[in-house]
Parts: C-alpha cells; sequence; structure tokens
C-alpha cells in the first residue's frame, strides 16, 4: 500500500515520464489501487492545492509547476551586485538536465577521502552511467576483485589498467586478479 504523498508523486512522476501524459482518474484508481474514483478525486485536489497537478478542460490533469521540476530564474551576479528582478523563467527537472541516459544511469554514495582533489568528497552522489565505455582520465566506478571504488581510469606505459586516486594520501590500484568497469561518473552532487 503506498500511503505517502512522496510515493504517490513518485508514481505519477513516473507514469507521466513512460506515457508523457498524466494519469486519467481511472488510471490514477489502477495505481494506487483505489476502490473508488473519490478517493482519486481527493488526491488530485491535495496534489492540486500543492501545485503538483492542474486541472484542464473536461477533467484532464495536467503536470503542475511542482510535478517536474525546480522553479528556475532568470540569473543572479556572482561579481559585483547587481538590481536584477526575481523572473522566472522555466522548471527544470534536473534528472533532464543531468542525466542524458536515464535508463543506464545510476547515483551511488561516496563514502572514503581518496578522490578529493577530483571534487568528490565523502557523502556526495556520483552519477554513474552504467556500461559507458571510459577513456584514460575519466573517473570510473570499477570493481577490484569483488569490491567498489571510484578512482580515475589510467593505464601505464605497458597497458595495464591503473586506478588513480584524487588524493596523494592513497596509493593507485593495480588489479590484481579481477577488473571491471561498472560505469562512468558523469556528475556529482553534494548538499551544501
Amino acid at each position: 500500500m503506498i500511503d505517502t504523498i512522496k510515493e504517490k508523486l513518485s508514481r505519477i512522476r513516473a507514469f507521466y515520464k513512460q506515457n508523457k501524459i498524466m494519469p486519467t482518474y481511472d488510471e490514477l484508481c489502477l495505481i494506487f489501487g483505489f476502490k473508488s474514483k473519490n478517493a482519486a478525486f481527493k488526491l488530485v485536489k491535495k496534489l492540486e492545492e500543492d501545485g503538483f497537478v492542474e486541472k484542464m478542460d473536461k477533467g484532464r490533469l495536467k503536470p503542475g509547476p511542482n510535478l517536474l521540476g525546480l522553479p528556475m530564474f532568470n540569473s543572479v551576479q556572482a561579481g559585483m551586485p547587481t538590481a536584477e528582478e526575481e523572473t522566472l523563467i522555466d522548471h527544470v527537472d534536473l534528472n533532464d538536465y543531468l542525466i542524458s541516459k536515464p535508463d543506464k544511469t545510476v547515483l551511488i554514495n561516496v563514502r572514503g577521502d581518496s578522490m578529493l582533489d577530483a571534487g568528490i568528497q565523502e557523502g556526495d552522489k556520483v552519477i554513474v552511467e552504467v556500461g559507458s565505455p571510459v577513456n584514460i582520465g575519466d573517473i570510473t566506478v570499477a570493481i577490484v576483485d569483488g569490491d567498489y571504488t571510484v578512482k580515475y581510469f589510467d593505464k601505464s606505459k605497458d597497458g595495464q589498467i591503473i586506478l588513480q586516486p584524487g588524493n596523494p594520501n592513497y596509493q593507485p590500484i593495480i588489479p590484481q586478479e579481477e577488473l571491471k568497469i561498472f560505469g562512468k561518473v558523469i556528475g556529482v552532487i553534494r548538499k551544501v
């Protein structure tokens, strides 16, 4: 049983992304196991009040401003302060902005500090394209002898693969038995 609004929103977003259209009231009943349309109407009323959905003609739903993205305003000056009006220019879904292959992309929590010089800190989340080809210098998630690690992909002069840390306090890893490249790191997310 799905009982939180967050979980319900997740299901609605998934339906919308898959079908490119918002669910009908009947589809909402199917998605959430509601026995009557009245439950679907109550859910829509709550979601409408919170800006997640809007009603169109004939009761059809469309995404509200809060369903798929964050509000994006015009700009902010990083140099000298300027008089800038708060002008809403769009809503941005960070998934669309950061991820080009959603079916092959995962988030992985980072533990440790071996990639500090690469800008990856303990507690960050790396965005990883699973199975993407990697080149020398790419940051990868690799499986070395059964253990996962995030490191720079490198090769020695004789062609041996070396996983380089981004912190001089750590030694490079030279796989002894098995090495699999899980994926290429394409981004880092950190709460500030």
